[in-house]
């Protein structure tokens, strides 16, 4: 059995590189040689850290990433549309390890990659337990471009889910929009707010640099550092059509649900923590929705959309991540990004 190296979460609050069985693929699959793969900042530490990731449990030693980048190698006989030497995003981990459970296990040497299209027009896809009801059009695993690198490519997945998060919760032309939270989805939700034409878009943070920054790439209307700012006195009466929770918070829930004007909604786009999501329902305005969207929805819908944008300079990768260590500095990346060295950690596989 040929193997490979593997990212794990071991229970501990740790990672470990650790030795996997390498995926087989079959007629309509392609064998990826992940080339990079992004430690998602929510998920994956919550993965790592806290045994459960919103209405799932953790089950340790667990394979885990979901950012990743590769390079075809190999095809299935019956594969039409792929082709060796294509480069995708979000290969899938479909890792059989004894002894390891799995969390996505993208973060890891080798990842398939479905032929949708083929599938579907052979009638198999309606069969397949993971694909019968996945459109080609909702497939996560896509081409990308020739020349980007593979940091930036990276970075797609997380400005996919930014945009279809704000088009979920119904932001456009006009809206005005409160986001708490200071990190690179944070960013990348004032970047696009400005780019769907919102009229007004305020962001609520802790680190200076972090909300200069926003400020800076998003040309957002007004920060402000909540660790030495009272946000009510700051917010005056400005009252938000929409507020997102880009951290995952009950308490955030609450405060900004504050800040609404009637029938306006509070977006819940952090990660929630078992044990840390409930609230009071009587503690909520009068006439306001709360949306939950811990899972991004139709994201991969806007994948061609993201790939203009940032052709048309809308947005850049690069200002996404700010660290890119090998693998084997797994945790070393992980630790960075909880002492906050680190605004987010793209690994090199290779």
């Amino acid at each position: 059995m040929e193997m490979m190296q593997a990212v794990a979460a071991m229970g501990d609050g740790t990672v470990r590189l650790v030795e996997v069985p390498k995926p087989t693929y079959g007629p309509y699959e392609c064998l990826v040689r992940v080339t990079a793969c992004g430690l998602c900042s929510s998920t994956d530490l919550k993965i790592i850290t806290n045994g459960s990731v919103a209405q799932q449990k953790v089950e340790y030693p667990t394979l885990i990433g979901h950012e990743g980048v590769g390079v075809i190698e190999q095809v299935g006989e019956k594969v039409r549309y792929l082709k060796a030497g294509d480069r995708v995003v979000c290969p899938i981990g479909l890792v059989h390890a004894p002894g390891y459970h799995l969390n996505w296990g993208g973060m890891n040497r080798y990842a398939i990659a479905h032929d949708i299209r083929a599938l579907w027009e052979d009638g198999v896809a309606a069969q397949h337990p993971m694909l019968s009801q996945m459109t080609e059009e909702d497939y996560l695993c896509k081409k990308i471009p020739e020349g980007m690198s593979d940091p930036d490519a990276v970075m797609i997945l997380t400005l996919k889910e930014n945009f279809s998060a704000l088009k979920n919760f119904g932001v456009g032309q006009g809206t005005r929009l409160l986001i708490f939270g200071d990190g690179a989805v944070a960013l990348g939700l004032a970047c696009f707010a400005k780019y769907l034409g919102a009229s007004l878009v305020v962001n609520v943070g802790h680190h200076d640099d972090r909300l200069a920054r926003i400020q800076e790439l998003a040309h957002g209307d007004q920060v402000i550092n909540s660790h030495r700012e009272n946000v009510e006195d700051k917010l005056g009466e400005q009252r938000f059509d929409v507020v997102i929770d880009a951290v995952g918070s009950p308490e955030i829930i609450l405060q900004g649900a504050k800040f609404l004007v009637p029938g306006g909604l509070v977006g819940v786009y952090g990660v929630l923590k078992q044990g840390h999501s409930t609230i009071d329902l009587l503690a909520l305005p009068n006439h306001v929705s709360v949306q939950v969207l811990n899972w991004p929805y139709h994201e991969h819908r806007e994948h061609e959309q993201i790939l203009q944008m940032i052709r048309e300079g809308v947005v850049d990768p690069k200002w996404f991540y700010s660290h890119v260590l090998p693998i084997d500095e797994a945790q070393k990346g992980v630790d960075m990004i909880r002492s906050r060295e680190a605004y987010k950690v793209i690994f090199t596989m290779e």
